[in-house]
């Protein structure tokens, strides 16, 4: 389960715990449904409580990404610790996402 909050052009999704392959397919159904009823927001994910992301959760967020750009909106990424930074990192994705250190920048841009 996620939990959102409503903050203009934007909707807040924050989600926690990990971010894996029990958790992903579940994940990825309720920010479409948040999606498809919000169709004219774009999504800040605030990763803060992440403890753990495998490919199946950057495949989530590459998926989220693609539906929102063919939408004409945006997805913002915010408060990725140490762990989750380095494995977008690692696979390169840090230039395909817009990454922010706070909630609050991402809410500014």
């Amino acid at each position: 389960m996620i939990k959102t909050k409503d903050a203009g052009d934007n909707i807040v999704v924050y989600l926690r715990g990990r971010l894996d392959v029990h958790m992903s397919g579940e994940i990825e159904k309720d920010i479409q449904k948040l999606i498809d009823e919000n169709p004219e927001k774009s999504l800040i994910v605030n990763l803060s409580e992440i403890e753990y992301m495998s490919s199946s959760g950057l495949r989530v967020l590459v998926a989220v990404m693609r539906i929102l750009k063919t939408n004409g909106q945006n997805l913002k990424l915010c408060h990725l610790n140490a762990a989750v930074k380095k494995i977008f990192e690692v696979v390169e994705l840090m230039d395909m996402f817009d990454i922010y250190e706070t909630e609050e920048e991402a809410l500014r841009t």
